[in-house]
């Protein structure tokens, strides 16, 4: 039978988990929702343990005191008389359950000599056996572990039994014991003494743990820096049996959706042709003129890409201009005119929003 059902928010679970493992290892039957797959079991599953359990602990954080269903469980367990709420973040508890005193545990690292930890673990186990909840900002000690529950059944006429059966015993003894005593010693020979039993066999050390290797270590290194879920699969699945399989499997209960807004390359805007003109009229050479034309040609591009990330809202332009001969020509003796008409691309940043699982 469970003795605590956690009522939390999915985004809560890593800190939530330390709670879980601390209950557990006072000697607690403590129950949560991970590993249950959504549906009508899942449904089911919560239902028959939200109402079978001794004690209903809230956990109120950020993330939690505006989440319907963790409001509609701390009820029940209010309504049943037997709501333990807990905060691991510095909030208010939500309308309703802001006059039951809630054990504050903002930033326990699960340490169990922790007063606050005692605070809180002696109201679950007040209500845990219908007893009246001592203030938990009071001194604490460390309470008793559960009770077991008393033998019934076979097993306690079983005891019974034996315990009258001793009883008959010690009558006899008293009724005949020194002439059965006297008889034993006026017949009985010294034995002499037989082969020494043999030792029992010591069992073998453990056998120590391989050497971590260094790829393996790089890429937990790599798992733990970037803290997304494929980082922790593509550990399991390089290392199955790997040094540090079980803490995965533990991280990766605590996965949870974040979006961001990353900036990242755009589209180009490619091979776009853009003509310059120069000419000898000024008193330019050819070949100056051939200069003034291509350098006209990157001045546009410039300003176009500049335009185009302005009013995009982009950042980042850059530009590029293709080399390419001039194609001059003379229409009389005294003018030459010299066209470039050069290909330009454009490339700019954009704004993204990407959706990560971050576990951990």
């Amino acid at each position: 039978m469970t003795d605590v059902f956690i009522s939390y928010k999915k985004e809560d679970a890593g800190r939530v988990m330390r709670l879980v493992e601390a209950l557990r290892a006072e000697g607690f039957v403590v129950w949560w929702d991970h590993g249950i797959a959504a549906g009508s079991e899942w449904d089911r599953s919560i239902h028959q343990e939200l109402y079978a359990a001794k004690v209903v602990v809230a956990v109120w954080s950020k993330a939690s005191v505006g989440a319907p269903w963790v409001k509609e469980e701390a009820l029940v367990g209010k309504n049943r008389g037997i709501l333990v709420p807990v905060k691991i973040d510095e909030v208010e508890p939500p309308l309703g359950f802001m006059m039951i005193q809630a054990a504050n545990l903002v930033d326990w690292q699960g340490d169990r000599s922790d007063p606050r930890w005692l605070g809180f673990l002696n109201a679950v186990g007040a209500v845990s056996r219908n007893e009246p909840v001592p203030r938990m900002d009071a001194p604490q000690r460390r309470p008793d572990p559960p009770a077991a529950p008393p033998a019934t059944g076979p097993k306690r006429g079983l005891a019974i039994a034996s315990t009258l059966f001793g009883a008959l015993l010690i009558g006899l003894a008293a009724m005949w014991g020194p002439t059965l005593i006297g008889q034993r010693t006026a017949t009985s020979q010294p034995s002499s003494p037989g082969p020494a039993a043999p030792a029992p066999a010591q069992p073998a050390p453990p056998a120590a743990p391989p050497p971590i290797s260094p790829s393996e270590q790089a890429l937990w290194d790599k798992a733990m820096a970037e803290k997304t879920r494929s980082a922790f699969q593509s550990y399991l699945l390089a290392y199955p049996n790997g040094a540090y399989v079980q803490r995965v499997r533990d991280i990766l209960l605590t996965c949870r959706t974040e979006t961001s807004e990353v900036w990242k390359e755009g589209p180009a805007v490619a091979n776009q042709m853009l003509r310059g003109v120069g000419d000898t009229s000024g008193g330019m050479t050819p070949i100056q003129a051939c200069d003034k034309a291509k350098n006209d040609v990157r001045a546009m591009a410039k300003n176009l890409c500049h335009t185009i990330v302005h009013n995009g809202g982009f950042r980042n332009p850059r530009w590029t201009v293709q080399d390419k001969d001039c194609d001059c020509e003379s229409p009389n003796s005294r003018v030459t005119i010299c066209k470039a008409d050069l290909p330009y691309s454009c490339l700019w940043d954009m704004k993204y929003t990407e959706r990560l699982e971050i576990c951990g």
